[in-house]
């Protein structure tokens, strides 16, 4: 889903776990400046402890390490973390495998049916076109076959979900002793996806392998608007891949950073500092957790 999508595994249980960890790799706010002086990091103060917001981009090259100083200080501000879920339970195989039965079509389904003659046949085409036999994925639902291309063409260009901010941090809380929580649990992250209609997950499927020509040219730029807290450069993208989709806008962005900002403002009410890691697509515009923030009164600030 937009720029940064999710490194297509060898086996199908990795394969859905890394999906889920790029479906929101975007990074945008309208009304925050570009400086080189800015990172993806906000922090926010209540009463007595300070909350930072960090940016993620889902999987990255090692060569894009290390994090900017600002970043890694506010780490070590934090006393906690809290990412979109809790990092450890993607070890649970029950976890695992209920995200590759939910990618699964049901008995009887195909994505040629799913998707239609025509459609099927374009769709074959562009994936054709990036070395990917899209046949291989008959058995599964539309929004996984996306993710699993998107995810395929990253890990062509180096980008590993291990190198990720979130692993990179979550490696970093179990040497540490910090603990680590959830806004949301897989589950939660699996029913977004479910609750799709499945000719709002064909139009999704399409959409992405028209754009994925693009990917190629774009990552090195994402990459670099992100370190330097470039807003603008990430908020025309957003506008370009889900601003034409209100269902999956409403779905994957909008919805959930409603449902995530009563635990955040409850951390803002707690006496010691959080650092809160979210794909970046979630601090973008007016739905975004930081404009949510702004407008129940608390001052949001870009370090």
């Amino acid at each position: 889903m937009g720029v940064g999508r999710p490194a297509m595994r060898k086996r199908l249980a990795a394969l859905g776990r890394a999906a889920f960890l790029c479906a929101a790799a975007v990074f945008a706010s309208a009304t925050a400046r570009a400086d080189a002086t800015l990172h993806p990091l906000w922090e926010v103060h209540g009463k007595h402890n300070t909350v930072y917001l960090l940016g993620s981009i889902h999987v990255l090259r090692p060569a894009d390490y290390p994090l900017a100083p600002a970043v890694l200080d506010a780490y070590g501000h934090a006393k906690a973390l809290v990412m979109e879920i809790d990092m450890g339970e993607m070890d649970q195989e029950s976890v695992q495998a209920e995200m590759v039965a939910s990618a699964q079509l049901p008995e009887g389904k195909t994505l040629p049916q799913v998707l239609g003659t025509v459609r099927y046949a374009h769709a074959r085409q562009l994936a054709s076109q990036l070395g990917v036999e899209l046949s291989t994925f008959d058995g599964f639902a539309p929004w996984f076959v996306a993710e699993a291309i998107s995810q395929l063409q990253l890990a062509q260009l180096g980008f590993q979900p291990e190198s990720g901010v979130e692993m990179y941090f979550l490696g970093r809380a179990r040497t540490d002793g910090k603990p680590v929580t959830g806004l949301e649990t897989a589950h939660d992250q699996i029913a977004v996806f479910e609750s799709l209609s499945m000719d709002t997950q064909a139009e999704y499927l399409v959409s992405s392998l028209e754009e994925a020509g693009e990917l190629p040219k774009e990552v090195d730029a994402m990459v670099h608007a992100w370190q330097r807290g470039d807003t603008q450069w990430f908020a025309g993208q957003l506008r370009r891949e889900l601003g034409r989709d209100p269902a999956i806008y409403q779905s994957l962005l909008a919805g959930r950073n409603r449902r995530w900002i009563p635990r955040i403002e409850a951390l803002l009410g707690e006496n010691e500092d959080y650092l809160v890691i979210v794909g970046t697509g979630h601090l973008a515009g007016s739905d975004s957790v930081i404009e949510l923030l702004r407008k129940d009164g608390f001052g949001v600030v870009q370090r």
